[in-house]
């Protein structure tokens, strides 16, 4: 589609010299700024005998640009009515308004056809080569595509084309921008998650977790990943398919922080979901209750890992699952004493929604006779 979009406007003013005297405003040309075509220019009063009235500030984006116009006809309507009344712009006013806002708008697929006719050659980039502007054309390309229908015609015209070559470069500048718009063109559009899958990129992002030299694009390639999957359940058989639950379990034992925080969310997510009985089954089988209990148990977490790791628990417990019950009540995991001791951490936190998921977890998992404490 062509949708129009607004860019700033780049932010170029001019300071007009005072002169001594009107006359000698009236009888001098204002600066002509065409040479510059970002700079906002008022109309010209040259015609006119009379002296040219107090300008409102210009503007340097749109939103000062309608500013801009209110207080033009707010100045016009105090010159001419004592009442102060509003009144319509007059012609010349509104034709520069009218071109101004012209100058503002842009053709979004032009521009991304544009940054898709600069990434074409990124296959043939060096190790040594220059990447500035292939970044800046990924950089362009995901300010338009958070824009779902933007995203969809970003696929139409074979924006998807870039991917393979951009993810499999040996920049890592290039590799983890092009997961960072895999990610905001999939993220809540099956339509987009749909194509990624079919485009063969879902392996190679799972990949690129597991192996990629760069932390950077660790992370944004299971940005990436998670926002394919996320919502959408056609992508669980192609994590099945493709080992991505081991992939999602060595990175939540990364020393990548952020690696381990967006692991364990999307574990978390996928737990709590309804209807998943043979997906929790598979993690159980997998060792996930025993990778995250011995995570809880060396304490020190992060609250953000923390509260994802005693959700996964909850979510792998519920619905009386009797292969995750029977994991959690192994005695060498020691489950109750850690969930026991943060329950006092969590009190001194004031952390009354994870308590709560501490208690069901007790409740759930241990005899009533073992859990009957004070809350």
């Amino acid at each position: 589609m062509g949708a129009a979009h607004t860019t700033k406007v780049t932010e170029k003013m001019e300071n007009s010299q005072h002169s001594d005297t009107r006359k000698e405003i009236n009888e001098q040309p204002r600066v002509n700024s065409n040479t510059r075509p970002l700079s906002i220019e008022g109309p010209s009063n040259m015609n006119n005998s009379e002296p040219l009235p107090i300008q409102p500030r210009q503007p340097t984006n749109l939103q000062g640009l309608l500013r801009f116009a209110m207080e033009a006809t707010n100045s016009q309507a105090t010159a001419t009515d004592s009442c102060n009344q509003f009144q319509p712009l007059d012609e010349e006013r509104r034709e520069f308004l009218k071109e101004t806002l012209s100058s503002l708008s842009i053709n979004v697929i032009e521009e991304l056809q544009k940054a898709i006719k600069v990434l074409s050659n990124v296959i043939d980039l060096r190790p040594d080569d220059d990447t500035m502007m292939h970044e800046t054309a990924l950089e362009r390309i995901a300010d338009f595509v958070d824009n779902i229908d933007i995203a969809n015609d970003f696929y139409k015209i074979g924006g998807f084309s870039i991917f393979g070559p951009c993810l499999n470069s040996p920049h890592s500048s290039i590799r983890w921008r092009a997961a960072d718009v895999i990610a905001e063109l999939a993220q809540n559009n099956p339509f987009c998650q749909e194509r990624f899958l079919e485009t063969g990129l879902f392996p190679i992002l799972l990949n690129m977790i597991d192996t990629d030299p760069a932390d950077v694009v660790r992370i944004k390639a299971l940005y990436a990943v998670s926002c394919i999957v996320r919502e959408h359940p056609i992508s669980l058989k192609y994590m099945d398919l493709n080992d991505g639950y081991s992939v999602l379990l060595r990175a939540m034992q990364s020393s990548i922080k952020k690696l381990q925080i967006k692991s364990a969310f999307l574990l978390s997510s996928l737990c709590n979901k309804e209807n998943t009985n043979d997906l929790k089954l598979t993690l159980v089988n997998m060792g996930l209750i025993e990778q995250v209990t011995g995570l809880l148990a060396i304490g020190d977490l992060s609250p953000e890992i923390r509260d994802q790791l005693l959700n996964i628990l909850d979510g792998l417990t519920d619905d009386d699952m009797l292969p995750a019950l029977e994991e959690c009540q192994r005695p060498e995991l020691r489950l109750q004493s850690t969930l026991e001791n943060y329950i006092k951490d969590l009190k001194q936190e004031e952390n009354p929604d994870q308590i709560d998921v501490c208690y069901r977890l007790l409740k759930k998992v241990f005899s009533d006779e073992n859990t009957n404490q004070e809350r």
